[in-house]
């Protein structure tokens, strides 16, 4: 793929670029202001929603999941699972299992059936202040809204979630220990076993967002320049080279899912890093020869 910069948001941190094939745009996230991105690629119009509850300056955000009703978007931030109206700008709260103000909800995602999976994580992870008993949860929310299962406790932080095409398997990143794990997955019933490492990706850097493709090849983003791509039996396809250094997620979409768009930062860097790094913080654009799956949309 021969990735180009499509626009320099210059934000500290852009994460999960998910295609909305109704509207034809896509919406991206600004995850230390909490803000939105909805972008249009033909009139290159850039709407940007606010997620932060009233009264807080700033919420750091996860992810944002558009719905079955296109007017509303599932927002993962800190002060909980929130359903954003896009028309009126107002939050509903969904879920909050965790008040610990210590901790913030991460990346997720809906499988098939419309259960969202989503983890928590520090809020000092990444900095100085970080330890790793400071520990997170991964969760699963049931098709009613109301049920929360704790999969997995004691994590410090879990990425980018995807399934197979038949929705036998579901594959998470563990950043913190550079990692894809697998779980046995039902689409009637949810997760059936695992937590099982498939691969160690430390060889190729810390491993952050990921995508998949209509033949279940994934696409995983490392903070090293570079993604590594991984057919269905799990075997090393080859590596691209990135144009900057912190790789965040990628995401397929456009009119044949051909579309891949990728998020990025300039967290941390110094100035003479930036100016090595032209565009972080920035979306990057590529085509790719085999379509990418879309993403579920929450009921």
């Amino acid at each position: 793929m021969d990735f180009r910069l499509l626009f320099d948001y210059d934000v500290e941190l852009a994460e999960t670029p998910i295609w909305d094939v109704r509207i034809k745009k896509w919406y991206w996230t600004d995850l230390f202001l909490g803000k939105v991105h909805r972008y249009d690629p033909v009139t290159q119009e850039d709407e940007v929603f606010d997620t932060c509850p009233k009264g807080k300056d700033a919420c750091m955000i996860g992810s944002a999941i558009p719905c079955e009703d296109e007017n509303f978007l599932l927002c993962v931030n800190e002060c909980g699972v929130q359903l954003l109206d896009l028309i009126t700008g107002s939050l509903s709260l969904v879920t909050h299992p965790e008040t610990d103000v210590s901790n913030r909800y991460n990346d997720s995602r809906v499988d098939k059936a419309g259960r969202l999976l989503f983890s928590s994580v520090s809020k000092h992870y990444g900095t100085d202040k970080y330890h790793p008993d400071m520990k997170g949860t991964f969760y699963l929310l049931d098709t009613d809204h109301k049920t929360v299962v704790k999969l997995i406790e004691g994590i410090e932080q879990y990425n980018a979630i995807v399934w197979n095409s038949d929705s036998s398997k579901m594959y998470v990143i563990d950043t913190y220990n550079q990692q894809l794990i697998s779980f046995d997955y039902s689409a009637d019933s949810g997760p059936l076993s695992g937590p099982n490492v498939a691969l160690d990706l430390k060889p190729y850097g810390m491993p952050d967002g990921m995508s998949i493709d209509t033949q279940d090849n994934l696409y995983i983003c490392h903070w090293s320049g570079k993604i590594t791509v991984w057919d269905k039996t799990l075997s090393f396809v080859k590596e691209i080279k990135f144009p900057v250094q912190y790789v965040c997620c990628g995401g397929f979409g456009g009119e044949d899912m051909r579309d891949f768009y990728v998020a990025t930062s300039k967290y941390c860097y110094t100035p003479e890093q930036l100016k090595e790094n032209p565009g972080a913080g920035g979306i990057f654009s590529a085509r790719s020869d085999i379509p990418g799956c879309p993403d579920n949309f929450f009921r």
